[in-house]
């Protein structure tokens, strides 16, 4: 860490569920959950620094909590993990507060707790020393709104920066004095914003960064009509986005695009392949109605699994943000039916099955074959039969 110090850190749903007691609360991949209940607890399991005396240096709590609301924190720390019990006996205090009720592993905190505050957010330690801590988080909604905790993290040991000055302004009493508690809120601010610098790396990878800064990338890098791309999907466009505007409004690039949006490779058409083909002169109304009439006109066929109208609607507004200016977009979602004039392709939406000899195996005919005379007659399961 930028600051020197080591940390215990919960942030993720296995973290408040392996690392704690929990009661009352709901835990999910955004953190501890309060929701139509008034009331819940969460107590952490000891955190051990592996050093006798260690000095804790801060806790930094992200939590959303409405106005009729309260969130008590409560720590305990301590040389030893084990407490005393009547009788003499000394039992390890993780497996008391796994055997011990919610009532009564609430009053062993507001007993014994050495620290506690209300709504907590960003808290120096420095009072607390002990190898082991552990703390207790109490939910207090009055109204039964939701309330959560993201996220929680404890940095050890201390560190202060009047430990860096000269000897004149470090005395026997110096980390507790006025000086040092003044100059805790310089290192603060200056330790968030070293971290914020070293995450910039992370942050700037489109596999690893959160949601949030994901959407301010896709603006540094001018995607447009990025609220249009699930999250997955716009982190593979982001890997991609140098590479693609180099070849931006060629053919190439909206193949990749489209490609990352659908998971269908596209089969792009532009009009002046077939109108270049001696067919074209032969039934060249039928094709300008398939490829249009214009040059600058081309076509994108697409498998009609691909999607329905709002895929096709949001296909098309992606593909008219890549594209080149003049050019005229033609998207088609082809069908499975095989309809003559409109878009049937072999290996696409068509097949030649192959052809088999008939077999006279001695069966009978079904019923006698007959054929209309009306306009319709002649078509097999319409008014002819076999």
């Amino acid at each position: 860490m930028a600051s020197g110090t080591k940390h215990f850190l919960y942030n993720r749903r296995e973290d408040w569920e392996d690392m704690g007691f929990i009661q009352g609360l709901s835990v999910g991949d955004g953190g501890l959950y309060l929701g139509n209940a008034r009331e819940g607890t969460y107590i952490s399991r000891s955190l051990d620094t592996l050093e006798k005396g260690t000095v804790w240096h801060r806790l930094r709590l992200e939590s959303t909590l409405p106005d009729n609301a309260r969130l008590e924190l409560f720590v305990y720390c301590s040389d030893e993990d084990t407490v005393p019990f009547l009788g003499g006996s000394r039992e390890k205090l993780d497996d008391w507060l796994e055997k011990a009720d919610g009532k009564t592993r609430e009053e062993f905190f507001h007993r014994y707790g050495q620290k506690n505050w209300d709504d907590p957010m960003d808290l120096t330690l420095y009072g607390l020393q002990g190898r082991y801590l552990w703390f207790c988080l109490f939910f207090h909604s009055y109204d039964g709104e939701a309330m959560q905790v993201h996220g929680i993290k404890l940095e050890f040991p201390r560190i202060a920066f009047i430990d860096y000055l000269p000897q004149v302004y470090r005395g026997a009493d110096s980390r507790d004095s006025f000086l040092a508690r003044f100059l805790s809120l310089f290192q603060s601010i200056y330790v968030d914003l070293e971290e914020d610098i070293d995450q910039m790396p992370a942050r700037c990878d489109p596999a690893v960064t959160s949601p949030e800064f994901l959407r301010f990338l896709g603006e540094m890098l001018a995607v447009p009509q990025q609220g249009l791309w699930p999250e997955e999907k716009l982190r593979s466009l982001l890997k991609q986005a140098a590479g693609l505007y180099r070849i931006k409004g060629t053919r190439r690039a909206l193949e990749q695009v489209v490609e990352l949006y659908t998971g269908y490779a596209p089969r792009i058409v532009e009009q002046f392949e077939p109108a270049s083909q001696p067919i074209w002169r032969q039934d060249q109304e039928a094709l300008e109605r398939l490829y249009g009439k214009r040059r600058q006109t081309f076509t994108v066929l697409m498998p009609g699994k691909a999607g329905g109208p709002e895929e096709y609607a949001r296909l098309y507004q992606i593909i008219q943000s890549f594209k080149p200016v003049d050019a005229v977009c033609n998207l088609v979602f082809m069908n499975d039916e095989l309809i003559l004039g409109q878009h049937c392709y072999l290996g696409m939406n068509s097949i030649l099955g192959r052809s088999r000899g008939l077999v006279l195996d001695g069966g009978a005919v079904p019923s006698a074959p007959y054929l209309a005379q009306s306009a319709t007659g002649g078509r097999t399961n319409e008014q002819s039969a076999i």
